[in-house]
């Protein structure tokens, strides 16, 4: 597994326990370094995705209901609200990672944690989203 790849897995796992159990981000992101391992550059990433997120979530929340259709943000599960934020926002502040291996790694997170659809979803949501943030 790429240093990013989990880097990502861990983001997302932090970003869902956090909102699970309505802990603070960085205590929860603390514990699941300390679990999972990572290399130095891992951990990093993980620690720049969690905050990109959370110092955005509003902006990142507001651009993913614009692209819901006959669907409300309530209803989308957890896990799939959380990668699409972490896409979302690596799309938007991580210039240097290419809009296509954000998107392909979304969806490959997504079929590992999320249902058999969610891979369609997240796709669906985040093309979208990558033409407004991105011009690659």
């Amino acid at each position: 597994m790429s240093r990013r790849r989990k880097a990502r897995e861990i983001a997302l796992q932090a970003l869902y326990a956090a909102e699970i159990s309505g802990s603070e981000w960085q205590d929860v992101l603390d514990d699941m370094l300390k679990r999972r391992n990572p290399s130095d550059e891992a951990a990093e990433y993980a620690r720049r995705l969690v905050s990109s997120v959370n110092e955005s979530r509003d902006e990142l929340d507001r651009m993913i209901v614009e692209c819901l259709e006959n669907w409300k943000f309530e209803r989308v599960s957890v896990i799939d609200r959380n990668i699409l934020r972490i896409a979302l926002a690596e799309l938007i502040h991580f210039p240097e990672v290419p809009g296509g291996v954000i998107i392909n790694e979304a969806i490959e997170i997504a079929h590992r944690f999320s249902s058999n659809k969610a891979g369609k979803f997240v796709n669906g949501i985040l093309d979208r989203l990558a033409g407004e943030v991105r011009k690659d």
